[in-house]
């Protein structure tokens, strides 16, 4: 029944501090550092997907109106578009869940 985040802290959440480009995988709490550059973080491929997969894009710098996170789709729609979603608030946050092949990644937090 998918992978996802708890709100407990469990082990199952893996944070990661990220400054480039980098390869999202299910279940990532990524701490994303763009003080420096604009980067992109691309979300795991649509075919290794489970429906309740979670990932989280933290915005941990608050620079992201200078720098933005593109966030790549890999495949899969986010909020029901084929198209990439860029974090360009300052000290945002965004919580992805995959829904399935037809609407793809929703945001479910932020």
């Amino acid at each position: 029944m998918g992978r996802y985040i708890s709100t407990t802290g469990t082990a199952s959440t893996v944070l990661r501090e990220v400054n480039s480009a980098y390869n999202a995988v299910v279940n990532d709490r990524i701490l994303a550092d763009c003080s420096g550059t604009a980067f992109t973080i691309t979300m795991p491929v649509s075919t290794q997907l489970l429906v309740n997969d979670v990932i989280q894009i933290i915005d941990i710098t608050g620079s992201s109106t200078t720098n933005n996170i593109t966030i790549a789709r890999n495949g899969a729609k986010i909020q029901n578009l084929s198209e990439d979603l860029t974090i360009n608030v300052d000290n945002a946050s965004v919580t992805l869940m995959y829904s399935g092949v037809t609407y793809g990644w929703i945001i479910i937090g932020s």
